[in-house]
């Protein structure tokens, strides 16, 4: 329903004329309160951003009364001068979902916007573009549970599916640091923990993520993924001990939702059994312990569920323990690599 029409449904059915009645002028915010509060609940974020730019009067009832944004999903991805977004909204009204690309890129000392077939040019820059259109309004009074935040870098790909460095005198870190900035600065500024299911992140280290982690609600968080922010990903290697950048994941113990967890270019140093409760994982641990092992993959093993855990470590001092236990024989693997699988019952 339009918002004319829904306004139009709200308001008696006209008396008959009178000569004498004198004509009176209805406007939209004489509406009680509650009335208007319904209405703001059945439009979706877009269509509450365009009626905030209609007058001063819904802008001020608007900010005041802060709508839930009721966004599903967003998801930007930073190049050196571009940054790519994503989102699905969530219409209360019809219950359905509608799904919006759009990019901001600079060009020329100006930033050039476009979201389908329209576009629009600003003196700014890209980041501080995205986030005053977008990510604040977005993120400021969103109340509702998020599927999906993403804000990463974006990465490229040669043919043979090895990252290649991007926007040759240009550097891709910076922009993504300065997109993290912002992104903290809304969360801080919001009354309520982010509740999201899905979190992926590029940032630099422990400091970040713990930066972030503070202001998501970890009861809710389903799956996280953490990538190191770095310029170019030729001179990262999986084989790395990476002990140079290392995460102590803690404050992962007593989420008990988390069902997968991947952490990338980082290694981590916190014991591997605050993570045994999370049966998807793609992590790099600095050291591990038979008996924690086999903490892990007997919880798993007592669980219906379909998983796949990949466990890289740098030290493993009684690994001759785990194999024996696990009736294997010891190898030399350079990769120092653990892969379990389990299939659910059908």
């Amino acid at each position: 329903m339009s918002l004319f029409n829904f306004v139009f449904c709200c308001f008696p059915t006209r008396p008959k004329y009178h000569k004498s009645q004198e004509t009176q002028n209805v406007f939209l915010l004489d509406m009680p309160d509650v009335v208007m509060r319904e209405i703001l609940k059945n439009l979706d974020f877009v269509t509450i951003r365009k009626l905030r730019k209609v007058c001063h009067a819904f802008r001020d009832f608007i900010d005041c009364e802060n709508p839930d944004s009721n966004l599903k999903s967003i998801d930007l991805q930073a190049t050196a001068d571009t940054i790519f977004g994503f989102t699905t909204m969530l219409s209360t009204l019809s219950q359905s979902a509608k799904d919006i690309q759009f990019f901001y890129k600079e060009q020329d000392h100006l930033c050039v916007m476009q979201s389908g077939s329209r576009c629009a040019t600003f003196q700014n820059n890209c980041v501080d573009l995205c986030v005053d259109d977008f990510l604040w309004p977005a993120l400021k009074h969103q109340k509702s549970l998020m599927n999906d935040l993403c804000v990463i870098k974006k990465w490229k790909f040669d043919e043979n599916r090895q990252p290649v460095l991007q926007n040759p005198g240009k550097f891709v870190v910076p922009t993504v640091e300065k997109l993290f900035e912002r992104l903290i600065n809304v969360l801080e500024s919001r009354d309520r923990l982010l509740q999201v299911e899905s979190l992926a992140i590029s940032l630099h280290g422990q400091d970040q993520l713990m930066q972030l982690l503070r202001h998501v609600d970890l009861k809710v968080l389903k799956r996280l993924e953490v990538c190191r922010l770095v310029e170019t990903e030729q001179s990262l290697d999986h084989r790395n001990n990476y002990n140079d950048s290392a995460l102590d994941l803690g404050i992962l113990k007593d989420c008990k939702n988390l069902d997968n967890l991947h952490v990338t270019y980082f290694s981590i140093s916190s014991p591997f059994r605050i993570l045994a409760h999370i049966p998807n994982l793609s992590v790099n641990m600095q050291t591990i312990y038979s008996e924690e092992l086999l903490f892990f993959k007997n919880t798993m093993d007592n669980l219906n569920i379909n998983a796949r855990s990949e466990i890289r470590y740098g030290q493993f001092p009684d690994k001759s323990r785990f194999m024996e236990a696990m009736r294997m024989a010891e190898n030399d693997n350079q990769w120092k690599c653990l892969v379990f699988n389990w299939r659910q019952d059908s």
